[in-house]
C-alpha cells in the first residue's frame, strides 16, 4: 500500500510537471477516478491501471489482457414466461471493444438457446439478451460451460486492440450467472383442462337469474414452475367473458353472484390457468348452461274457456292457452273433420291466444294439436290435444236438448231485436249445419229453429223427469179430448206425451195458428208426442186441446211433461202429470147380447163415443114394452148391462123371442135375443 501510495504521488507529480512517459511496474496498480485526467506522451502499464472514465490517454498495456471477471443479469431473482426478456451481463477485467455480435449459450433447453450481444461496448460490461421460447425450462439459468461465450464471427478486445480472455467462471461457482442470480425459465405453456357447468356433473340448465357455477379439472403444467392461480369468466357466447370479466381464483371451482342472467339465454364459462412464471395456457370453454327460471320443461295451466264449454256458433271466441313459463315457438293445428277451420294466433310470453276466423258447424268437434312446446331455454314440453264441442244451433242453454226453453230465449230475441240468436240462413245437414247470420230474423229463422227443435226430439232422450216448479198442471178429459189450462203469464210452453205405443194414439186438436210459432213432433213407434208453442201474437192461448185414440176397451196410462215459460224467459212451471186415458168408442154401437140364446141372464153391451142420454127398452115380438134397462145420461165408453128375463114388475117372463133396442140423441138400433127355458 505504501508503494502504491508512493508511486499515486509519483504520477501526480509527473503529470504536473508534464513528462513525457509514466511506467506502472508489475505489481502495482493505478486508479483514476472519474475528476481526475491522465495523459502523457507514452505510458506503460505494467501493473495495472483502472481508469473510471475516458480520462486516460497514449497508454501500452503491456500487463494481463482483459478477461471476464463476473455474470450476471440485469434482471431480478424469479420466473420469466414466454416472450420475457433476459439480459445476462458479463464484466471484463478492463474495457473492451465488440464486433459482430457474440453469442452466449444458455441452459433453457435441449438446444441451448442463444442470447445475443446486444451493448457494451467500450466499457467492462457487456450485455446478452435472450427471450424466453416456447418449451424453455432452466430452473437456474446457467450458461452451459465456460466456454459459452462465442465470437459468432464478431471480436471482443480490450482498447490496445488485444483479443479478451472470453473463458467464463465455472457454471455455478464463485462469479457465475447461477451463483449471482436466481432466474426461472419457465417456457411451459399450461395445458387446459376441462371445465363442466355446475359445481359437479356437466348440467344442461339452471334455474338462477344472479347466480351461475363451473367447476374444472387441474390443469397440466408439465412439471414446470407450477399452477399460480386460474382465471374464471362467463360469456354469452362460446369463449367470450362479456358477461363477467375474468377473476383469480385458486380452486377448482367458482360460484358468480349477483349477474343480470336473462331466462332463456344460454351462457359458457370460460377458464384459464396462469402459472407461477405468468405463463397463460389456452381457455377451456364449457358446452353452456342455458338459463331457465322455471324448473322443468314447459306445461299447460289453463285453458279457456273449459273444455266443458261449447264453442259459440254465431261469436266465436277466443280460445286462450297458459303456460307455466314463457313460450319461444310451437306448432300448432286446428281442425275440424266436418269443415276446413281458417284460424291465427298470437304467442305472447306464456299465452297462446287462438282465434277461430271461420263459421263452425253445429255439433262439431274442433280440435286443437299443440306440439313442439319449446320454452325460451330450448325445453320441449309433451304434445297437447284438446277437444272443443261446438254449440248445438238453436240450444242456448247449452244442454245439448233443443226445448222449450230453447224456443223462449228464440222469441225473446226475436221480440228483442237481439241477433246474437240468429239461426239462419243455415246450410248443411241436420244437425251439422253452418250458420250464415244475415242480422235480421225471418222465415229462415224461424225453420232453422224447427227443423233442429225436430232433430233433437227424434234423436234426444225424451220422457226425462223434470223438477216439479210452480203451479201444477190442470188438465181434464172429456171423451177423447185432453184439455190442458194455458198459465196465465206464460208466452211459451211444451208438451210431451209419453204413452204406451202400441194401445194410444195422440194429436194435437186444434188448427195451427198462422201468428204464431207451433212445433209438432210425433213419434208414433217410440211413444213420445211433442207439441211447443210460442205465443206471438195478440190472441192470448186459453187452453190447448190434444186428442187421443186408445185400441181397444181397456184405460191405459199416459206422462204429461210440462213448461211454461214467461215472456221474459223465466221458467215459471214445469213437472209431470200422469192420466189414465179411457177407451172410447169411434162411433155409436149396440152389440148383440151374450150368451144368445139365454137362461135366465144375458149382457147387452154397446159403445158410446160421447156422453149422452141412454134409453134402452126390451120389447116382446108383439112390440109391447117389457122393461126398461137404462133410462139415463150416460159418460162414454164402452158400456153394459144386464136383462134377468123378468119384467118391470119383477116377474120372470116365458121363453121366446125378445127384441132390445138402444135410443140416444143420435142413434137408434134394435137388435133380437132368444130366451130358452
Amino acid at each position: 500500500m505504501i508503494r502504491k501510495f508512493l508511486i499515486f504521488i509519483s504520477l501526480l507529480i509527473t503529470t504536473m510537471m508534464a513528462q513525457s512517459s509514466i511506467v506502472i511496474p508489475i505489481g502495482a496498480s493505478i486508479t483514476v477516478p472519474e475528476n481526475a485526467y491522465l495523459c502523457a506522451e507514452t505510458i506503460t502499464v505494467n501493473g495495472e491501471l483502472i481508469p473510471t472514465g475516458s480520462n486516460v490517454c497514449n497508454y501500452n498495456d503491456a500487463g494481463a489482457i482483459a478477461s471476464i471477471i463476473e455474470a450476471s443479469s440485469l434482471n431480478e431473482n424469479g420466473y420469466y414466461k414466454v416472450g420475457d426478456q433476459i439480459s445476462v451481463t458479463l464484466k471484463f477485467s478492463r474495457d473492451v471493444a465488440v464486433t459482430g455480435t457474440p453469442q452466449l449459450s444458455l441452459n433453457t433447453s435441449l438446444n441451448n438457446n442463444i442470447a445475443n450481444y446486444k451493448s457494451g461496448t467500450g466499457t467492462v460490461t457487456l450485455t446478452f439478451n435472450y427471450i424466453v421460447q416456447v418449451g424453455d425450462v432452466a430452473p437456474d439459468l446457467k450458461y452451459v460451460s465456460t466456454t459459452a461465450l462465442s465470437l459468432n464471427g464478431g471480436s471482443i478486445k480490450d482498447l490496445t486492440d488485444r483479443d479478451s480472455e472470453i473463458l467464463l467462471p465455472q457454471p455455478g461457482a464463485e462469479n457465475s450467472l447461477s451463483a449471482n442470480k436466481n432466474i426461472v425459465v419457465d417456457g411451459v405453456i399450461p395445458i387446459a383442462g376441462t371445465i363442466n357447468d355446475g359445481t359437479g356433473e356437466d348440467i344442461d340448465y339452471s334455474s338462477s337469474l344472479t347466480d351461475m357455477s363451473f367447476n374444472w379439472t387441474a390443469f397440466d403444467d408439465l412439471n414446470s414452475s407450477g399452477i399460480k392461480h386460474y382465471l374464471v369468466g362467463v360469456g354469452s357466447a362460446l369463449g367470450e367473458v362479456d358477461v363477467h370479466p375474468f377473476v383469480e381464483v385458486v380452486d377448482l371451482t367458482y360460484n358468480f353472484s349477483d349477474l343480470l342472467l336473462i331466462n332463456g339465454s344460454t351462457y359458457y364459462g370460460v377458464v384459464k390457468a396462469v402459472d407461477k412464471a405468468g405463463n397463460i395456457s389456452s381457455i377451456a370453454k364449457s358446452n353452456g348452461v342455458t338459463v331457465d327460471e322455471f324448473e322443468g320443461p314447459p306445461t299447460i295451466t289453463t285453458i279457456s274457456p273449459d273444455l266443458s264449454k261449447e264453442l259459440n256458433l254465431i261469436n266465436v271466441p277466443s280460445i286462450n292457452i297458459a303456460f307455466s313459463e314463457p313460450i319461444g315457438l310451437l306448432d300448432l293445428e286446428v281442425y275440424s273433420a266436418m269443415s276446413a277451420i281458417d284460424f291465427s294466433y298470437e304467442l305472447s310470453s306464456n299465452n297462446l291466444l287462438i282465434s277461430i276466423l271461420s263459421s263452425l258447424t253445429s255439433r262439431d268437434e274442433i280440435s286443437l294439436n299443440i306440439e313442439n312446446i319449446t320454452d325460451l331455454s330450448g325445453r320441449i314440453g309433451l304434445d297437447q290435444s284438446f277437444i272443443y264441442n261446438t254449440a248445438t244451433l238453436a240450444d242456448f242453454n247449452q244442454d245439448r236438448n233443443v226445448d222449450a226453453g230453447d224456443l223462449s230465449s228464440f222469441i225473446m230475441a226475436w221480440n228483442g231485436d237481439d241477433f246474437t240468436k240468429e239461426l239462419g240462413p243455415s246450410t248443411g245437414s241436420v244437425p251439422n249445419l253452418i250458420l250464415s247470420p244475415d242480422n235480421k230474423y225471418d222465415l229462415e229463422d224461424v225453420m232453422g229453429f224447427s227443423r233442429m227443435w225436430h232433430w233433437s226430439r227424434k234423436n234426444d232422450p225424451s220422457g226425462k223427469l223434470l223438477a216439479a216448479l210452480g203451479e201444477d198442471i190442470v188438465l181434464t178429459q172429456d171423451g177423447s179430448i185432453i184439455q190442458i189450462d194455458w198459465q196465465k203469464e206464460a208466452t211459451v210452453a211444451q208438451f210431451e206425451f209419453i204413452y204406451q205405443a202400441e194401445h194410444v194414439r195422440i194429436n194435437d186438436n186444434v188448427k195451427p195458428s198462422k201468428e204464431d210459432l207451433e212445433l209438432v213432433y210425433i213419434d208414433t213407434l217410440k211413444g213420445v208426442n211433442t207439441f211447443a208453442y210460442a205465443n206471438i201474437s195478440n190472441e192470448k192461448y186459453l187452453n190447448k186441446l190434444f186428442m187421443f185414440k186408445v185400441k181397444g176397451k181397456i184405460s191405459r196410462p199416459v206422462n204429461i211433461n210440462y213448461q211454461f215459460y214467461s215472456h221474459d224467459g223465466e221458467l215459471i212451471s214445469q213437472g209431470r202429470k200422469a192420466l189414465m186415458l179411457e177407451a172410447i168408442p169411434d162411433v155409436f154401437t149396440l152389440h148383440q147380447n151374450y150368451p144368445n140364446p139365454f137362461n135366465p141372464v144375458t149382457t147387452i153391451s154397446y159403445d158410446l163415443p160421447g156422453e149422452t142420454y141412454v134409453n134402452l127398452v126390451i120389447y116382446d115380438i108383439l112390440g109391447k114394452e117389457i122393461t126398461t134397462l137404462i133410462n139415463e145420461n150416460k159418460p162414454s165408453g164402452y158400456q153394459s148391462t144386464t136383462w134377468n128375463s123378468r119384467n118391470s114388475l119383477g116377474e120372470a117372463v116365458s121363453a121366446g123371442i125378445y127384441f132390445y133396442q138402444i135410443q140416444t140423441k143420435d142413434f137408434i138400433k134394435t137388435r133380437k135375443l132368444v130366451l130358452l127355458k
